[in-house]
C-alpha cells in the first residue's frame, strides 16, 4: 500500500516509480477509483498525467457512481488491473460512492496482494474511520465516526496542517482505545 498526501512540489514521482516497479510489470495498468471527487474527468486526467511519467500504463476509470454503480465491467477492471488507485476529493463521498459488494471485492483483492495506491482523501479512505458532522458548524461534540475501508490499521489526515488537524484529532478522540 502506498499512501500519499500529494500536492505540488512533493516528490511523489519517485514513490510512484518504486510502487510501479514492485508490480513486476513494465507499465502496470491502473484501475482508478474517483468516487471521492464525483468521478471528475479533469481530476482523473491530472492524476493520469502524474502516474504515466512515473511508469504507469493505461489508467481506467472504475465507474461506481450513477447507473454504472458496481457493474460487471467495474469488477472486471478492478480484478484485471495491476494496481488500484484511490483518488482524492471528499472522504465521505468517496466511501459512500463505493457499493458494499465492491468494498468486499476490494478487500479480497487487497488480501490477495493487489497493490493499492492512494492520494489525499483516498489515503484517508484506506484507513479505519473518519469523522462526520451532521451540522455545518462542525461542533466537536456533534461528530461521529464512519467506517472507511480499513486496509491500513490507522486513521490519517492530509492537507489540514493550517486547521491544526481538527478532523484527525476528532477521529483519534472518537476511536476506540489502541
Amino acid at each position: 500500500m502506498y499512501l500519499l498526501a500529494g500536492g505540488r512540489g512533493s516528490d511523489s514521482a519517485s514513490i510512484l516509480k518504486k510502487a510501479f516497479a514492485e508490480t513486476g510489470k513494465e507499465h502496470p495498468t491502473i484501475a482508478y477509483i474517483g468516487t471521492a471527487n464525483g468521478e471528475d474527468r479533469a481530476f482523473m486526467r491530472y492524476m493520469s498525467d502524474t502516474l504515466e511519467p512515473a511508469g504507469a500504463g493505461k489508467t481506467t476509470l472504475v465507474r461506481l457512481l450513477g447507473t454504472d454503480r458496481g457493474s460487471d465491467e467495474a469488477r472486471k477492471t478492478l480484478t484485471d488491473s495491476d494496481v488500484i488507485f484511490i483518488s482524492g476529493g471528499e472522504v465521505e463521498d468517496g466511501i459512500r460512492g463505493i457499493p458494499e459488494d465492491v468494498k468486499v471485492l476490494l478487500r479480497q483483492l487487497y488480501e490477495m496482494g493487489k497493490p493499492f495506491m492512494s492520494v489525499s482523501a483516498g489515503t484517508i479512505m484506506l484507513g479505519i474511520a473518519w469523522p462526520h458532522w451532521d451540522d455545518e458548524d462542525n461542533r466537536p461534540e456533534d461528530a461521529v465516526l464512519f467506517d472507511c475501508l480499513g486496509f491500513a490499521p490507522a486513521v490519517f489526515d492530509t492537507h489540514c496542517e493550517g486547521e491544526e488537524w481538527i478532523e484527525l484529532r476528532k477521529a483519534v478522540e472518537l476511536s476506540p482505545e489502541g
